[in-house]
């Protein structure tokens, strides 16, 4: 399928931001034909010190979230710094920021903004809500949400979950509330400012194990890779040593199941013949399984069971994932060196945005457009 024609092509971003959440909003827009500014301070944006660095110095989670920007470095909290991001903001269709409450320690205003360009659009990335003090970072989230608590094996205590994940659900609401914003602006409507906090991204993705707690139906607790709604439902050892998944999420997928194991008569016992039973029944239907599972390869249950119409993964390294030609195939990953020091990775935003076999484009140095920018906003 070749690319869309960008959709934002003529769109100008100007993005106020370090970390992730920001970045990979900004990042979206970019890869949907948006024209992307970042400010950053003389110190840089901090994910520029975040490891590993490659053989160039540069951090490798910075190229892959900023890459195709331009650097502009200024400081906010002198009266050249913040007249040069007025000047910014002025030219800009869309204002990225997740400033925080230093916004307007540092004087940066929307309704000022907006006052001169009347059809903005302000997005405020931040933990708790924009006007709410204090700052919040990914972990804090999956704390104060009741993440973590759910999260790890059941006689373990509790984990973070080891992805960014409340970062990147905050950044792709940000980008759906911008271009819904855009697309009121061409409808006519003014601009706007948005309030993306990463609270509201953070409920959505605890909010099924909430409202069901909510509802008096189940205790959420920690199951390791089980689930609280259907059994089976986790990780079983082959008799190579290596690890499948197994989840059976319809009554469909049980009797496939009990078909690629070879195991009919399960679907007729009283403990097992419902996902009720089988949920009263968690420790002995996992085991039967387990049984089975044990008696043969990981190879020959993940193809059997597959090929049964059940469902069966098995269990990767991050390396031995992103080798999968499908996701080369899809434009997601490369791990070889493109033109460059070291490695190169697409983190992925939009699927319809660039072609598998687009060359990715270089994250900026620190201030590397600051001049031609700054020259760029002088009147002609």
């Amino acid at each position: 399928m070749s690319p869309i024609t960008p959709i934002l092509d003529g769109v100008r971003v100007v993005e106020f931001s370090q970390l992730i959440a920001a970045p990979f909003c900004g990042l979206t827009l970019l890869d949907l034909g948006a024209a992307v500014i970042k400010v950053e301070a003389p110190t840089g944006d901090a994910m520029r010190q975040f490891p590993p660095h490659l053989d160039d110095g540069e951090s490798a989670l910075f190229r892959a979230l900023n890459r195709g920007k331009r650097s502009v470095t200024t400081d906010l909290t002198s009266s050249a710094g913040r007249a040069l991001a007025g000047k910014l903001i002025a030219t800009a269709d869309v204002v990225v920021e997740n400033l925080g409450d230093a916004r307007r320690r540092l004087g940066l205003s929307f309704a000022e903004a907006a006052a001169q360009r009347p059809e903005l659009v302000w997005c405020a990335i931040t933990g708790w809500g924009a006007e709410a003090p204090g700052r919040s970072i990914d972990p804090s989230l999956q704390a104060a949400m009741g993440m973590i608590s759910i999260t790890g094996e059941e006689r373990g205590g509790p984990a973070r979950i080891p992805v960014p994940l409340v970062d990147f659900m905050t950044g792709m609401y940000a980008v759906q509330s911008i271009l819904a914003a855009l697309w009121q602006v061409r409808q006519g409507a003014p601009g706007t400012f948005l309030d993306c906090a990463m609270a509201d991204a953070s409920a959505t993705l605890i909010s099924t194990s909430a409202l069901l707690a909510a509802g008096g139906l189940f205790s959420p607790r920690r199951l390791g890779s089980g689930s609280p709604l259907v059994v089976p439902s986790g990780v079983f050892v082959a008799s190579d040593r290596r690890e499948l998944q197994i989840v059976c999420v319809t009554e469909r997928h049980w009797r496939r199941l009990c078909a690629a194991l070879d195991r009919q008569e399960w679907t007729e016992d009283p403990a097992s013949r419902t996902n009720e039973a089988r949920l009263a029944n968690r420790d002995l239907i996992h085991s039967r399984v387990a049984d089975v599972i044990r008696s043969d390869t990981a190879e020959v249950w993940v193809r059997r069971i597959s090929e049964e119409g059940a469902i069966c993964e098995h269990v990767r390294d991050i390396d031995e994932a992103w080798a999968d030609d499908r996701l080369a195939a899809r434009g997601l990953a490369s791990l070889e060196p493109e033109g460059g020091p070291g490695w190169s990775a697409r983190i992925p935003t939009v699927s319809l945005a660039r072609g598998a076999s687009e060359p990715l484009a270089p994250a900026p140095a620190l201030g590397a457009d600051t001049e031609a920018v700054t020259r760029e906003l002088e009147p002609s």
